[in-house]
C-alpha cells in the first residue's frame, strides 16, 4: 500500500537551514568589521557574493534577492528588515505547502 504525505516539506524550507547558517555567519562578521558591516550596509548583494576574511556566504537566490532589497543605515536596521523579509518567505512558503 502506497500513501501520500499530507505535507511536505517545500524547497524554501530546505533552502533557509543552509542560508540561515550563512547569514549567521554574514552577520558575526559585520559585527566584527566595521569595514565589512559599511559595504554590506552600502552594497549587500556585493558584501555577501565577496565574503569576508576567505569565508564565503552561499545563500539561495531568493535569500540573496531579500538580502540585496534591504536598505539599512545601521547593523540593527539591516538585521530587521532582513528578519522581516525572511519572515514573509516562511509565511508564504508554509501557505503554499498547506495548500499543496
Amino acid at each position: 500500500m502506497h500513501t501520500k504525505p499530507l505535507t511536505r516539506q517545500s524547497m524554501t524550507s530546505l533552502d533557509m537551514s543552509s542560508d540561515l547558517s550563512a547569514i549567521r555567519r554574514l552577520l558575526v562578521a559585520a559585527a566584527i568589521s566595521s569595514r565589512f558591516c559599511a559595504g554590506l550596509l552600502n552594497n549587500p548583494e556585493h558584501a555577501v557574493r565577496n565574503g569576508f576574511g576567505g569565508e564565503q556566504f552561499l545563500v539561495s537566490d531568493s535569500t540573496m534577492r531579500a538580502i540585496s532589497s534591504i536598505r539599512g543605515s545601521t547593523l540593527p536596521e539591516f538585521i530587521q528588515q532582513l528578519d522581516d523579509a525572511l519572515s514573509n518567505r516562511l509565511l508564504v512558503s508554509r501557505s503554499i505547502e498547506v495548500a499543496w
